[in-house]
């Protein structure tokens, strides 16, 4: 992979994170504003969730793609990562500390921040600009 492209996908997942954690933020405060401070806390909490995540989720995938030494810390880190995940939620809802529809809801913030941090983050580099982009657009070759 080219360094433009590490460049890029670097950035493109650090969009992706920020745009998670702002829908988390956006989705909370309509919990706060439209029912009660319990779902609108159980709503951020789904929202930190889904964003710490995805943030873990990111390091894990470039450690295990980039293979730069050895891949076994990141492979305990990742079965921590699942235990935290499912053992939180878990103790969450069965404290009913807060209602499991608000955190519901606020891990919802996953699919939209990844959604829009691709739509509206960083654009992925060119191609070589010595070649077309299609064929008859032109180019060094072109009659």
């Amino acid at each position: 992979m080219a360094k433009s492209d590490e460049e890029y996908s670097r950035l493109a997942m650090r969009g992706a994170v920020i745009a998670v954690a702002v829908s988390g933020a956006a989705l909370a405060l309509l919990g706060f504003a439209l029912f009660d401070a319990r779902v609108g806390l159980g709503v951020a909490l789904g929202g930190a969730l889904a964003t710490a995540n995805l943030a873990v989720f990111a390091r894990l995938g470039d450690a295990f793609l980039g293979q730069k030494g050895n891949s076994a810390p990141w492979a305990a880190i990742a079965l921590v990562k699942l235990v935290f995940l499912f053992g939180g939620v878990w103790l969450i809802l069965k404290n009913d500390f807060v209602p499991g529809l608000a955190l519901a809801a606020g891990y919802g913030a996953l699919p939209i921040g990844i959604t829009f941090g691709f739509l509206f983050g960083p654009k992925p580099p060119d191609g070589d600009p010595e070649k077309p982009t299609k064929p008859g657009s032109g180019g060094s070759d072109a009659t």
